[in-house]
């Protein structure tokens, strides 16, 4: 590595010409660079690993914020909004740092210092993606007709957000330079999940199936479910999806996948956040989808592994992230998860 200094300076040298972005619009600083898309303002930044690893890691963030004016106590514009999270690709939503009525959309990726090129391809593909997912966001007419407003940038005029619609798909090669295509390695996968302690897979031609146990409190053992498998996403074609879920005790709501997705992407998280948490029935449901395009063997097999450390994650520390409020109605009980009866 040359002319950069460090790994984080390496790679946002590298994003900044992978972007396609023109120079005098995109503001550069120290690991770190803004640019505006349809408008909005997207950072990306690198740090290094809070883990003290050996050799060093860094975990880049990306974050595009797009909406302003959120209301979480109405239950019109929290359905509105996650009506339109399932269309999401591989970011997550999140409030925006010391202003939660600001909502925007955020990923973040492990990278070892010896594969800052195949890092800044897959991070360029995310952040033009989810780019492509806050402007769809800003843009929703459920959305604003419920109060909230596209989170433009100051200096940018309001109808740049409109304009962006129409602009090239994120998929455009030009956009999007295409990873090697190879075959899904859903059964390598099954195999490695399996070497976990108590996990068990089954692969297809056309996916995975896996579930994860845990313990509550020494008490009888629930299960994470995984799936896996080959899809299509409107707007984006084919490609991988993958889903993650688990069971609560009531209704999961968007605060909930909130506090999650914020808290992978703290500097000390141990996992990788891409795609995100979303409320689905009684279940909070951990959803990415991997455009075609993308779809390489190295790409699959760093989602699956992103699964396996998310399950390790909630084992240990998902009780203290998320809030013991859901009732069971059964018992009349305040516990944080439902109960699997055999």
């Amino acid at each position: 590595m040359t002319g950069y200094g460090d790994a984080g300076d390496e790679i946002i040298g590298r994003l900044s010409a992978r972007l396609g972005c023109p120079p005098h619009q995109l503001t550069l600083w120290q690991r770190g660079l803004t640019w505006h898309p349809g408008g909005l303002t997207q950072h990306i930044w690198a740090e290094p690993a809070a883990n003290g690893s050996v050799p060093a890691s860094w975990r880049v963030h990306l974050r595009t914020w797009c909406l302003r004016r959120v209301v979480t106590s109405s239950a019109e514009m929290m359905s509105a909004i996650s009506d339109e999270l399932p269309l999401n690709a591989l970011s997550a939503l999140v409030r925006k740092p010391g202003s939660p009525s600001r909502l925007g959309l955020g990923a973040s990726v492990r990278m070892d210092a010896d594969r800052v090129e195949w890092t800044s391809r897959f991070v360029a593909a995310v952040a033009r993606l989810q780019a492509h997912d806050a402007i769809r966001l800003s843009c929703s007419p459920a959305i604003l007709a419920a109060g909230a407003a596209a989170d433009v940038a100051s200096t940018r005029p309001e109808t740049d957000v409109e304009e962006a619609v129409h602009t090239p798909s994120p998929l455009d090669p030009h956009l999007l330079p295409p990873l090697a295509l190879d075959l899904m390695p859903f059964h390598e996968i099954a195999e490695a999940l399996r070497a976990h302690d108590r996990v068990r897979a089954i692969a297809t031609h056309s996916g995975v199936t896996a579930s994860f146990p845990w313990t509550h409190q020494s008490e009888r053992q629930d299960f994470i479910m995984l799936e896996m498998r080959l899809a299509a996403r409107k707007g984006l074609g084919k490609g991988v999806w993958t889903s993650m879920s688990m069971p609560l005790a009531g209704t999961a709501q968007l605060q909930h996948a909130l506090a999650l997705n914020e808290a992978e992407m703290t500097p000390s998280s141990a996992t990788d956040i891409v795609g995100g948490w979303i409320g689905r029935g009684t279940s909070l449901v951990h959803d990415a989808f991997v455009p075609w395009s993308l779809c390489s063997g190295e790409v699959i097999r760093y989602v699956a592994d992103s699964v396996a450390r998310r399950a390790s994650w909630l084992r240990l520390e998902g009780h203290a992230i998320l809030p013991a409020g859901w009732n069971d109605a059964s018992s009349g009980r305040v516990i944080p998860f439902r109960r699997q009866h055999s």
